[in-house]
């Protein structure tokens, strides 16, 4: 039930403070999914032209080919990326289409589960807006991302060197040729925080458990890097 002084703007908070009420209150109200979805495209493609403003690019685009082992014809192609505008460009195009796709796919994946499990929460536009509302904390990486980044006053050479949240920066230190860099590099607290929102939010909206939730959000995710770690080994 939603409490009488919702908001999104409230709602923005409370996500972090007080998630009980935020998942409350943005039950039959999923337009304000739009609020955090836009925060975070926004973010990310600050995030992104701050970045490639300071990026020493040259020497970024040799150590991806250099993890590629590429080809002469394949280094030849990559130098005609070489510009920041050009992977600027790119960048910004692919959080714009990303950021709704990956919730879109999420909400997707939970609207099915809604109908053969039979939960009385079963509307596309509310998974939607779970979907977009749980994943709302992973607005501070890019945050935090600009932050190093204007602090250290020096050119990155990745995105992953101002993303000081990683497992890869906080425990791992993989150098970029390490075949398991990109998946420790892509998971971090902030990731393990969404996911715990998530089965906390599942379980307060379902009425089902937190055992049942867990196993509806962590399932999918299980599969995921189960079949991405299979490819490094086997590969």
């Amino acid at each position: 039930m939603s409490s009488s002084n919702a908001s999104p703007f409230a709602t923005l908070g409370n996500i972090f403070v007080d998630p009980g009420t935020a998942y409350d209150d943005i039950r039959g109200h999923n337009r304000w999914l739009w609020w955090p979805l836009i925060l975070m495209v926004v973010a990310s493609i600050a995030m992104s032209v701050i970045f490639f403003s300071h990026a020493d690019v040259k020497t970024m685009v040799a150590q991806q080919m250099a993890a590629q082992h590429p080809t002469p014809a394949q280094m030849q192609a990559a130098a005609k990326f070489q510009s920041p505008m050009v992977l600027m460009a790119i960048d910004v195009v692919g959080i714009l289409i990303g950021i709704p796709v990956v919730y879109l796919i999420i909400a997707l994946y939970y609207f099915l589960i809604a109908k053969l499990a039979g939960w009385n929460e079963q509307g596309f536009g509310s998974w939607f807006s779970f979907a977009v509302w749980s994943g709302f904390p992973g607005i501070l990486a890019p945050i935090i991302s600009t932050v190093v980044l204007l602090l250290r006053g020096h050119a990155a050479t990745s995105v992953q060197d101002v993303d000081v949240l990683s497992f890869n920066a906080l425990l791992f230190h993989l150098p970029a040729t390490d075949k398991w860099y990109s998946m420790v590099s892509g998971l971090s607290p902030i990731s393990i925080w969404v996911i715990a929102l998530s089965i906390f939010g599942l379980a307060r909206w379902t009425k089902r458990g937190a055992g049942h939730a867990a196993l509806v959000v962590i399932a999918p995710l299980v599969i995921f890097y189960g079949v991405w770690a299979a490819f490094k080994v086997w590969l």
